[in-house]
């Protein structure tokens, strides 16, 4: 009996001890794995607890106009933020929402303090505190403990619109932006920004505004509250962008559209820079800052467009104006001469086809010669000269004035007036071009398209015989360019006499403009919105207002050294000698006189 029971101690005593050495193997490797195998692992972990960091967000680049003006930049706001080292009691909340009763309610507050410290994350209860908020604060700081300002940085632009489509704006990030940026910015990190370039200048140069965040470094305690500041790592300033933009001239051509839509583009002739381009109607990036979604939608949906950048974006029959351009390539080609004469009755028949084109003056322009032809508008002179073009070469000529390519590397959102080719032309409608297409086309209706930062480059074009750049806002990366047609002098001169007599002749269709001593060289056209086939049909659009011509002008000056070209389009304005011709010369009025 005796010895059974010392044989049951015994068993329990190994089993015990067997579960004593087993735990003990387990303690042992245990703590082998973690002081020995991952050792380095959790001392790095135990320093990430301890020291940690924050980002410090930089302030992002001034943009500054070509005259001096600051049109965006970053300003100090203050918020009012949970402090999480210090819990707000019941009596500060109360005195807090007696302060501010407006902004926030003590029920709302109770729950954000409650999570702010439940979670251990600062939380933000008032944005943006006005001076007068502020101080208020600051007064009563010493009774409501709990809370802190913290500074922070906004975007504030120059509130005028003419400069919204130029400068763009900022949005917070989504896919698509991180799709655009990763490619474009070396080690691009999305998660370092909340707010991005979503247009414009703001996107296009969104590496060189940013900046670099800087780093603050701290220590936490066991409950994970931050103690000590340990270092700080600077951040660098986003970079100044010095644009090519002159603000006064750019808020005078908006200010001449007068509610109207349309556009004004111009280009120094001197170094091919943009210093106007506006689009209307516009609005300013500052009203895009806190807006909600419902009134962004509605902003989408105004048929008056006034998110669209109608300078780099609009697509527009160039209408009489493309005819000098196309003057070089007849010239060029022997399709005709300055003593080349047809009898302008107001009708060209194009009997291939058995059709009858009207020509905008009724009764015609009696015997015209080319030069007649440019001064009056002559239509039924340059579709007699269009049914001579060889496809080939007139496809190889737009494309060499730069229809179908990028025009700036620097103007986004940014349209190409498309190359109307065979190519084009199968892709929308199936088939190849014919001869009765070109009829259209050499008065700049039909299918050719432009956009106003076009018109201004082709007026360029006239300016310079030839020669030309491409434009730029900001970083000019272009070599010369030059359209494939070489004029004798003589030809050059003899245009440049004829764009003259547009303005300053009495049958010019320009003359209406009264340039006096501007030295204005253009041309004036009239884009058809809907086709018309008779004067008793343009009688019965016009009584829509949304269905009238498009007004559109392109010039330079001055009209001997010249400086500056321009293209003017006015959406329903019919006429571009009395519309936009008179913009056109206020612009460059204002821009010479500043030199």
């Amino acid at each position: 009996m005796k010895d059974n029971k010392i044989h049951i101690y015994r068993t329990r005593t190994n089993i015990l001890l067997g579960i004593f050495v087993f735990i003990l193997t387990l303690v042992i490797t245990r703590f082998f794995y973690l002081q020995i195998i991952q050792g380095n692992e959790l001392k790095e972990l135990r320093e990430q607890n301890i020291n940690a960091f924050e980002y410090i967000y930089p302030k992002r680049g001034r943009i500054i106009s070509r005259d001096g003006i600051v049109l965006a930049e970053d300003r100090k706001v203050f918020s009012l933020a949970i402090d999480i080292e210090q819990k707000p009691s019941e009596q500060s909340i109360r005195k807090l929402t007696d302060l501010f009763s407006e902004r926030i309610n003590v029920e709302d507050l109770r729950l954000k303090v409650s999570d702010s410290i439940r979670f251990r994350r600062s939380e933000i209860i008032i944005e943006k505190l006005t001076q007068e908020d502020l101080a208020k604060y600051l007064v009563s700081g010493s009774d409501i403990t709990g809370f802190s300002v913290i500074e922070g940085y906004e975007r504030q632009y120059n509130s005028h619109p003419s400069i919204f489509h130029v400068l763009g704006h900022m949005g917070y990030i989504n896919s698509s932006d991180v799709n655009y940026f990763s490619p474009r910015i070396d080690e691009y990190n999305s998660k370092l920004w909340s707010k991005v370039g979503k247009s414009g200048l703001e996107r296009v140069y969104e590496q060189k505004l940013q900046g670099e965040h800087g780093k603050r470094f701290f220590q936490r305690n066991a409950r994970g509250d931050r103690r000590v500041i340990t270092d700080i790592s600077p951040f660098r300033e986003g970079e100044e962008l010095l644009i090519s933009i002159d603000f006064e001239a750019q808020k005078l051509a908006y200010d001449l559209m007068k509610d109207r839509k349309g556009s004004v583009v111009v280009i120094d002739l001197d170094d091919f820079s943009i210093p106007v381009a506006i689009s209307t109607p516009s609005i300013s990036a500052n009203d895009l800052r806190d807006i909600s979604s419902l009134q962004y939608q509605d902003l989408l949906n105004d048929p008056a467009r006034p998110l669209f950048n109608r300078a780099f974006m609009g697509l527009y029959p160039p209408a009489s104006t493309i005819k000098p351009l196309l003057t070089v390539f007849a010239l060029n080609n022997g399709y005709t001469n300055w003593d080349e004469t047809i009898f302008d009755d107001g009708f060209f028949r194009f009997e291939e086809e058995e059709r009858v084109f009207n020509a905008w003056r009724e009764g015609g322009h009696g015997l015209t010669d080319l030069k007649k032809a440019l001064v009056e508008s002559s239509n039924p002179f340059f579709m007699n000269l269009s049914i001579r073009y060889e496809k080939n070469l007139f496809v190889d000529f737009l494309k060499s004035s730069s229809f179908g390519s990028k025009l700036c590397e620097d103007c986004y959102p940014h349209q190409f007036s498309p190359l109307i080719d065979d190519d084009w032309k199968y892709k929308n409608f199936g088939k190849e071009l014919f001869k009765g297409d070109f009829i259209n086309l050499g008065v700049g209706q039909g299918y050719m398209l432009t956009t106003p930062l076009h018109l201004s480059l082709i007026s360029g074009i006239l300016a310079k015989k030839g020669k030309y750049q491409l434009p730029y806002l900001v970083a000019k990366k272009q070599n010369q360019l030059s359209i494939n047609e070489e004029l004798t002098e003589q030809d050059w001169n003899k245009l440049q006499a004829s764009l003259i007599d547009v303005i300053y002749s009495p049958n010019g269709t320009g003359y209406r403009i009264n340039a006096g001593a501007l030295k204005l060289a253009g041309k004036s056209g009239t884009a058809q919105v809907v086709d018309i086939n008779s004067r008793e049909e343009y009688d019965e659009v016009r009584t829509n207002p949304l269905l009238r011509d498009h007004a559109i002008f392109i010039g330079y000056a001055p009209y001997d050294n010249p400086r500056y070209s321009i293209a003017v389009i006015v959406e329903n304005g019919e006429s571009g000698g009395r519309v936009a011709g008179p913009i056109a010369k206020e612009v460059l009025e204002e821009l010479l006189n500043g030199f």
